[in-house]
């Protein structure tokens, strides 16, 4: 199951009307198989024809305050820090009742998850893992967890969470991922997910 069925799964199950991608890349593979009624884009990459051409920072601090939107859709810099960011601004844009959606939650190997990406590299997960730890080592006002779907697909609501043991994050390895990763990230199948939600 691909991103985009999860993300339209979510739309047509709340009824949402409105969608900011962030981190478009090719429209192709997501932005464009979404199907909600008003859908805004973020890129830097003036090639993605994005409705704004800059990076994600930037975008959050020119938006008014009460601009909200139901569904984001989280895909950009797949760096924590940048991660942790982009979590926090769009939850200050994010509906009641919203929901943010996190790719490259589950990286399958320790090569897919480091911080800088090289032509080596076909897949690459960044570290958005340590992002989605971190959140929730420290979050209690929110529901994590991830969908065992496409490279881990993040889902973050407002609401409640049992928080995950907290560590320092050069704790964060991918051994400690290895060993903790059903618990640390609240993993669960998407057939379970649908009972959840």
């Amino acid at each position: 199951m691909k991103r985009s069925q999860i993300i339209n799964y979510l739309i047509k199950k709340s009824k949402y009307k409105s969608y900011l991608e962030i981190g478009i890349r090719n429209s192709i593979f997501n932005f464009d198989k979404i199907k909600c009624e008003y859908k805004e884009g973020v890129d830097p990459d003036l090639l993605c024809n994005a409705k704004y051409g800059m990076n994600s920072d930037d975008f959050f601090s020119k938006i008014p305050l009460n601009r909200k939107y139901d569904i984001v859709f989280i895909d950009g810099m797949h760096k924590c820090e940048q991660v942790l960011k982009d979590v926090k601004n769009s939850l200050d844009h994010l509906s009641d009742g919203g929901t943010i959606v996190l790719h490259d939650c589950n990286p399958m190997k320790e090569r897919h998850q480091v911080e800088k990406r090289t032509v080596l590299h076909k897949k690459w997960n960044g570290t958005v893992w340590k992002a989605f730890a971190l959140l929730r080592m420290s979050r209690e006002d929110l529901f994590m967890c991830v969908i065992e779907e496409d490279e881990g697909i993040g889902v973050i609501k407002k609401g409640s969470q049992n928080l995950f043991k907290k560590i320092l994050e050069k704790e964060l390895t991918y051994n400690f991922l290895r060993k903790n990763r059903k618990k640390l990230l609240n993993l669960f199948p998407f057939k379970y997910f649908k009972k959840l939600v």
